[in-house]
């Protein structure tokens, strides 16, 4: 399932997406039924397994692109995430050329690549094998940003050829500068530096916003990929505004 994200990145348009961490289908239903573009199923962090995913998978409408983070930049997690039927994996913590280039490897079948040969819902369940292999060299490599060796090889990084695009994890970054803030000068700078470099070699990126602050940084510097949240935040902030609101009543009242 493909979606609309490879389309939107070519036209160098804004991807608007999504977090999902709840381990129900009707999660990532709901969001794409509201019209994001990309929705990401976050497996490094959030309570998600295999079987889960295949299930929340099968729930994404409305062409929504469906990409995975994987919990490590490893090919067995790769292909078993690739033989449920995504369009891109998220490679946590690629921090040199060598990272990008077994990211790249994992997605692709030999002899370019490493994949084992098994696509299993994502050939459905062998009804288009042929097509699929076809079709599975058009797999999203985003690439992760979040150290501060990341950023010094940012430029050999978003060079392997292979790599479709970046992504900024603004907490990770801003931890490994020592602070806990992407505000802070010496972290706005190290984003500024990839942003120069996303633009000097043509791959598009993007960056977690989770607010209004973050998403105009963001798009200040050319940044296409943008999650504006997600899943539990959403509900959080506004099952909050719904409950102050409600007790701001009562106590006019």
């Amino acid at each position: 399932m493909i979606g609309k994200l490879p389309r939107l990145l070519s036209e160098k348009r804004a991807a608007l997406g999504a977090w999902v961490t709840i381990g129900n289908p009707e999660v990532p239903e709901m969001l794409s039924l509201l019209g994001f573009d990309w929705l990401l199923f976050d497996m490094e962090h959030a309570p998600l397994d295999f079987q889960l995913l295949e299930y929340m998978l099968i729930a994404v409408k409305n062409d929504a692109t469906p990409l995975v983070r994987v919990p490590f930049n490893d090919p067995v997690y790769v292909k078993r995430v690739l033989d449920l039927g995504v369009a891109g994996i998220l490679f946590p913590l690629v921090n040199k050329s060598e990272d990008a280039k077994l990211a790249v490897a994992s997605t692709k079948y030999p002899p370019r690549g490493i994949r084992g040969v098994g696509p299993r819902r994502a050939a459905s369940y062998g009804l288009r094998t042929n097509e699929y292999f076809e079709e599975a060299g058009k797999v999203l490599v985003v690439v992760q940003i979040e150290t501060q060796e990341a950023v010094k090889n940012i430029e050999e990084i978003l060079s392997t050829d292979g790599v479709d695009a970046f992504f900024i994890g603004p907490n990770d970054l801003s931890f490994s500068f020592g602070y806990r803030s992407w505000k802070e000068e010496a972290v706005r700078r190290a984003i500024e530096r990839v942003a120069d470099a996303s633009r000097s070699l043509g791959v598009p990126g993007g960056m977690y916003c989770s607010d209004d602050e973050s998403l105009e940084f963001a798009l200040s510097l050319g940044f296409s990929l943008i999650a504006l949240g997600s899943d539990y935040r959403f509900l959080v902030a506004g099952a909050k505004s719904r409950l102050e609101k409600a007790k701001k009543l009562l106590a006019q009242g």
